[in-house]
């Protein structure tokens, strides 16, 4: 499982934020907001704010369920090193499952 905090295409990072914020809506805003003028990028801004307010989905990775939910999300924002042996290095096949955005 990895926290996500989601957005659609026709979306602003604020909107998305807003329709993922339930009812503290108001205080993620401020967050989002705050973040957002102190120079955060959006994205950033938006995952961290509605983690400060447990309101991030939870969806299911592809790949080792073994592995910790930090392991999970750095593995779909960074490629897997195939010269890393503390997870036997990149499984046959991974690539074949791996992202757009991690080719």
């Amino acid at each position: 499982m990895a926290r996500v905090a989601r957005k659609r295409m026709t979306q602003t990072w604020r909107e998305a934020v807003g329709a993922q914020a339930g009812p503290d809506w108001a205080a993620v805003l401020a967050a989002f907001d705050s973040a957002v003028e102190s120079g955060t990028p959006e994205h950033v801004a938006a995952w961290e704010a509605l983690a400060a307010h447990g309101r991030l989905d939870e969806v299911e990775l592809p790949g080792d369920p073994s592995r910790s939910l930090a392991e999970a999300e750095e593995a779909q924002i960074a490629p897997d090193d195939p010269h890393d042996n503390q997870h036997g290095g990149a499984a046959p096949g991974a690539d074949q499952n791996r992202s757009a955005r991690n080719q």
